[in-house]
């Protein structure tokens, strides 16, 4: 069972716009989750959606590591939950591919389960809808 998700997507755009959806807060908060964001070491921050069965709506983040323009990392933690998303880019000029990891999941619930549910919203409606949507505006 994989204990992580991991994805790549090429995005039509600067890499500094697509550094800005991922650490303004403002931008992030209209393709993902409503939150309070910032590239600094340390920071820890919230994003907040409507709760669901077994799920509060609250995830819990600090970030861990940020080289401008190449790679954000932050916690990801609600409830026992506790697992790190990270986001590389490579700039290619008229585009960017951005790696995408969340990792860290534990146990027999949170790799099926859990993984499977958040692997569908990164893979079909995160970064493939929402993101595109956001860059194109």
């Amino acid at each position: 069972m994989k204990d992580h998700i991991t994805l790549k997507r090429t995005y039509a755009c600067t890499v500094d716009r697509l550094w800005r959806a991922l650490t303004d807060p403002e931008a992030m908060s209209q393709w993902l989750m409503p939150c309070d964001i910032a590239p600094v070491i340390g920071h820890k921050f919230q994003f907040r959606t409507e709760p669901q069965r077994g799920f509060d709506g609250i995830v819990h983040c600090e970030v861990l590591e940020v080289l401008p323009k190449e790679r954000l990392v932050f916690s990801w933690c609600n409830g026992k939950l506790d697992t790190m998303v990270s986001f590389e880019l490579k700039d290619k000029g008229d585009t960017v591919d951005l790696y995408f990891k969340h990792s860290g999941f534990s146990g027999i619930f949170e790799r099926v389960f859990v993984r499977q549910i958040l692997a569908n919203g990164w893979r079909k409606k995160i970064l493939t809808k929402n993101l595109v949507t956001y860059l194109r505006s």
